[in-house]
């Protein structure tokens, strides 16, 4: 069974994007986007995965360039 999430990245000066994806999906996806972070995108995942246990939904949100601030939201696909 593959496991797929609900995403939505708000970036500063951008659009909102959202879509469904599996986990290489969205690394691929974060990966294009050069996001300044601190950590890998698959990282970043693996953190925000350990978040949703409980409600299910997680939330990343970036602040390390404040010209370039961004927020991953994701939720588990039913």
């Amino acid at each position: 069974m593959t496991i797929r999430y609900l995403w939505t990245l708000d970036r500063a000066g951008q659009q909102s994007r959202n879509g469904l994806a599996t986990e290489n999906e969205l690394i691929d996806l974060l990966n294009k986007e050069a996001l300044p972070c601190v950590m890998p995108a698959d990282w970043l995942l693996a953190t925000m995965q350990i978040d949703m246990e409980g409600s299910g939904l997680s939330i990343h949100e970036s602040k390390h360039n404040p010209q370039d601030t961004w927020k991953l939201e994701l939720k588990l696909a039913a």
